[in-house]
């Protein structure tokens, strides 16, 4: 069966994903650098103004309460969260902020939209976004302020999802939905969410709510590379240097790829030969013509090509542990 439509252009051209967006967010104060770098677990400061990063905001057991993204500019840090996720983060930044001249506020007023795929510059472009020469092509997070004539101010990053780079741009919301329906005019496909979702699953991308909860440590759930491991403390360090140090990693994402065309469900049970409670599923999808796939939270010690079973409601399904994403990136 021949891909979609929306896929190919994904590989070859660009796609349109809107979807629910981002929330946006504006880091101000003196010690905004400073504080971001001491609290989350990634690399802010010494980051360039025009570049960015991940990072994470941990509980002091070291768990994962938000991933999102920074952005380094002239005289604030825009961090870009998932949607519905703004409101959390500030409030879990800001009690920390006790002593630090550091401010964290929505920019409500935004909205944000991706085209993902190796032409995305282009077709932005030619939808009336001024994308800076080498911008899709240089260091994922870079990011510059444009003015457009259709838009009014907009803002450009590079980034990454569903499997393929691409370009974010946030403009006020109004700017926003008038450049999807250029987009969409100008025959940019939108990609379905449920093509989406599968391609996100395929690549190994975990999603807030599904594999990040705050339950679950970073290495579980493929987000090792979002730490810093030269800097002094942020919250949750300790026990996060206790398991690099003592190698204890018991569980990691992995892809499963399904044996028939059965689709299992988030919170399905996996088996393993020795292993009954060896994991579970956390998202399930399927691209056309192909058997479905899965990402789930297994025990280490299940090596890639094992073949686990599913404990799904309808019947056990057989799958092979296709991939994984290695704990610290």
């Amino acid at each position: 069966m021949s891909q979609p439509s929306e896929l190919l252009s994904l590989r070859e051209d660009a796609v349109l994903l809107d979807g629910d967006g981002h929330d946006v967010l504006r880091a101000t104060g003196n010690d905004r650098v400073s504080f971001l770098h001491r609290i989350t677990t990634g690399t802010v400061a010494g980051i360039d103004v025009g570049q960015g990063g991940r990072t994470l905001l941990l509980d002091v057991r070291g768990r994962v309460l938000a991933s999102f993204l920074v952005f380094v500019r002239a005289k604030s840090v825009r961090l870009i969260a998932p949607g519905g996720q703004g409101a959390e983060i500030t409030a879990g930044l800001s009690r920390f902020a006790i002593m630090d001249d550091f401010q964290v506020a929505s920019e409500s007023e935004l909205g944000s939209l991706a085209v993902l795929g190796p032409r995305a510059a282009l077709v932005l472009g030619e939808a009336g976004v001024p994308v800076p020469p080498g911008l899709l092509e240089g260091r994922l997070y870079a990011h510059e302020d444009v003015a457009s004539e259709a838009y009014g101010r907009v803002w450009v990053a590079h980034g990454r999802g569903c499997g393929a780079d691409g370009l974010c741009v946030v403009a006020s919301r109004a700017g926003r939905d008038a450049l999807a329906a250029a987009l969409l005019a100008r025959g940019t496909l939108r990609l379905a969410p449920h093509l989406a979702e599968a391609a996100r699953i395929t690549a190994l991308e975990p999603a807030p709510g599904k594999e990040i909860v705050p339950e679950r440590f970073p290495v579980e759930v493929g987000l090792g590379a979002a730490i810093d491991h030269t800097k002094g403390c942020y919250v949750g360090q300790e026990t996060i240097v206790r398991m690099r140090d003592r190698g204890i990693i018991r569980k990691r994402l992995v892809l499963l790829r399904l044996s028939d065309d059965g689709m299992p469900s988030p919170g399905d049970k996996v088996a393993a030969e020795g292993q009954p409670a060896a994991g579970q599923v956390t998202s399930a999808g399927c691209l056309p013509g192909e058997r479905p796939v899965a990402l789930a939270i297994l025990s280490s010690a299940v090596a890639v090509g094992a073949t686990i079973q599913i404990q799904s409601a309808e019947a056990p399904l057989a799958a092979e542990v296709a991939a994984e994403s290695p704990p610290w990136g």
